[in-house]
């Protein structure tokens, strides 16, 4: 090889250890960063803060009106049931008001899509309605609509 070969072949060289050096200190970084905060958060040397509370909402007694349900293949035995609240009385919150527009996923648990045994008992179909309360938040920066089912 010729001097400009190895020249070239160097700064290639210097090239690759630095991209390599700085893909490993962005790696440190992002590693060693979160751990010392939350080092810090916990040692008592800050207040802790709440997230997401104290929270306040507004109740909307009313009925959520079943659109569709069908099965949930790999959920085993769950059922994906759309519905829409329709209220009692007047919603007062714009962001109540724009909920009233919209399809929901009914989730009984918060959590899970229902069963085939609470399908039953409550007779979920299209068309169907069943009792609900609409929570809209009113104070805090907690979920901003919640939806309440019987159990």
């Amino acid at each position: 090889m010729n001097k400009r070969h190895h020249l070239v072949l160097d700064l290639l060289g210097q090239r690759v250890s630095r991209k390599i050096w700085t893909a490993l200190t962005v790696i440190m970084i992002g590693v060693v960063l979160p751990g010392i905060g939350c080092s810090m958060a916990s040692s008592g040397t800050q207040q802790e803060s709440m997230v997401g509370g104290p929270c306040e909402y507004r109740s909307y007694p009313g009925q959520a009106e079943i659109l569709s349900v069908a099965p949930i293949e790999a959920a085993g035995g769950r059922f994906d049931v759309q519905f829409r609240f329709v209220p009692d009385r007047p919603v007062e919150e714009p962001l109540g008001r724009s909920a009233l527009q919209r399809t929901f996923t009914l989730l009984p648990e918060r959590e899970m899509p229902p069963d085939r045994t609470y399908i039953e008992k409550f007779d979920i179909r299209p068309g169907t309605r069943i009792g609900c309360t609409l929570k809209v938040i009113t104070q805090g920066t907690c979920t901003p609509i919640l939806f309440d089912f019987p159990r």
